[in-house]
């Protein structure tokens, strides 16, 4: 992807979320499921090591602050730095957090910041990244041995009623991309796969839900009134439930990973 396209993609996914920065702490049902489950991975993680307990901490993409919630309680004296590429849920996230919290607006993958994390932590996030195994990269040297990575994303076949349909997706890497990835520079503690069903009325109420979560931030076609019609005729055929419902499938993967003592640490 060349710089003009990777600031497009860039710019569609910050239209997207700003969108739906009002209609999402509602809408995002798995993503609030996802946030919980992360939080209580790090809170029984912590239980068990709590020489471990985070002085400072680093949240990629807190969006409207589904995670960041979870975070301040679970760590309440560590010192915050919050990043998501749009504002538009800024005030929300940092109303949970403390007056020294620091928020910076910016592309993840373009990030630079100065010292180093306890813990660097993020939901439904990763699977935007253009370079994830960069990313990893960085984050190893943004922190030190035994600090904590904890981050969700989603496996290849997330969303796949949507990409059956339509061809329309991210390319989601898979779990043993993560796992090597993540190797040269931590141990994962924790890594788990889950499937989260969400059930809707209609096909419409499907495509609704995605507009208020952002979830199509790449895509910004519109489609004729000719083509949603058989869209929805197309859905309601291949994935109907028996309670006459259809259903949009999520494929969360979750990581608890330590940085560990053989990797580099920048100066």
């Amino acid at each position: 992807m060349d710089r003009m396209d990777l600031n497009r993609y860039r710019e569609r996914i910050r239209n997207r979320f700003s969108k739906a920065s009002s209609t999402y702490d509602e809408s995002a049902i798995a993503q609030r499921t996802i946030a919980h489950t992360l939080s209580e991975m790090l809170k029984d993680y912590l239980a068990h090591n709590a020489s471990r307990f985070p002085r400072n901490g680093l949240e990629i993409g807190c969006g409207t602050g589904l995670l960041t919630r979870y975070l301040q309680a679970l760590c309440p004296s560590a010192h915050w730095v919050l990043n998501d590429i749009q504002e538009t849920g800024k005030e929300r996230a940092l109303s949970y957090c403390a007056d020294d919290t620091e928020f910076i607006c910016q592309d993840a993958e373009s990030l630079d910041v100065k010292g180093h994390f306890s813990l660097i932590a993020s939901a439904s996030t990763f699977q935007w990244f253009i370079h994830p195994d960069k990313m990893i990269e960085r984050f190893a040297r943004w922190q030190s041995a035994g600090n904590i990575l904890l981050f969700s994303t989603f496996l290849p076949d997330n969303l796949r009623e949507i990409r059956q349909l339509t061809g329309i997706g991210l390319s989601y890497p898979s779990s043993e991309d993560w796992r090597h990835w993540l190797e040269r520079d931590y141990l994962i503690r924790h890594q788990k796969e889950e499937q989260l069903t969400l059930c809707f009325d209609t096909p419409m109420q499907v495509l609704l839900h995605m507009k208020h979560t952002g979830v199509t931030g790449t895509h910004a076609g519109v489609w004729s009134a000719g083509k949603l019609r058989a869209f929805c005729e197309a859905y309601t055929r291949h994935y109907r439930t028996s309670e006459n419902q259809v259903t949009l499938t999520y494929r969360p993967l979750y990581v608890l990973a330590e940085k560990n003592k053989r990797a580099c640490v920048a100066p």
